[in-house]
């Protein structure tokens, strides 16, 4: 393992999770819960399988991470974060919030977009939002997927497919369901601008504007 040899926590901590890719596993587990090798595959485009096998290993060694076996009809090995690399939550969270002042100009047409990316944003930065026994369901769809995030006021969670049930959905543009999502744009802004807003545009707009100071 490589280390920067520096008795630092902030040295100690990126030994661990500075290597590129790190940090986005653990991102595709906290979106999607247990995993299986070809779901994180496809939610890290333009990673090798053996780098992303390489990178399973160490992150298994380190302790962020653990694999089991799935009971039948999945019987394939599943990744999950174990205890210590929920812990990174936190890191996560700051990180989506620090990279939207890097996003202004929208995806690129080489940038990969995938709709569980919007919905972790959400799950990390709103669901502490709402009131003690109070949740809010929220479809996304920004090409290529769809995703639910089910917000609560005690945590999240985020579904692959998109059931009925939504209290409010978003489809188009990644750039401006991010815009809603971390308060940029109102659902009305972002509705003129060509975002498709079914259901209680008003609950989602009201918890995204107790969230944190709008994001511009």
């Amino acid at each position: 393992m490589k280390s920067y040899q520096q008795y630092c926590s902030v040295a100690r901590a990126l030994d661990v999770v500075g290597d590129r890719w790190v940090l986005l596993i653990v991102r595709e587990l906290l979106a999607l819960g247990p995993s299986r090798y070809s779901d994180l595959k496809r939610g890290l485009p333009g990673i090798a399988s053996n780098l992303l096998a390489e990178r399973l290993r160490s992150m298994q060694a380190d302790g962020l991470i653990d694999s089991f076996e799935a009971p039948a009809p999945v019987g394939t090995s599943l990744y999950q974060l174990t205890a210590n690399g929920r812990d990174l939550e936190a890191v996560v969270r700051a990180l989506s919030r620090w990279g939207l002042g890097t996003m202004p100009s929208g995806p690129s047409e080489r940038d990969a977009v995938q709709p569980q990316w919007s919905a972790l944003f959400a799950g990390l930065n709103l669901s502490g939002n709402l009131p003690a026994g109070g949740e809010l369901v929220v479809a996304i769809d920004s090409g290529g997927g769809s995703v639910r995030v089910l917000l609560r006021s005690d945590g999240f969670r985020i579904d692959r497919a998109v059931a009925d049930g939504a209290d409010v959905m978003l489809r188009g543009d990644a750039r401006l369901i991010g815009a809603v999502l971390s308060g940029g744009l109102t659902p009305t802004e972002a509705t003129d601008l060509g975002l498709t807003i079914t259901g209680r545009a008003d609950q989602l707009a009201d918890l995204v504007s107790n969230s944190s100071p709008r994001m511009d």
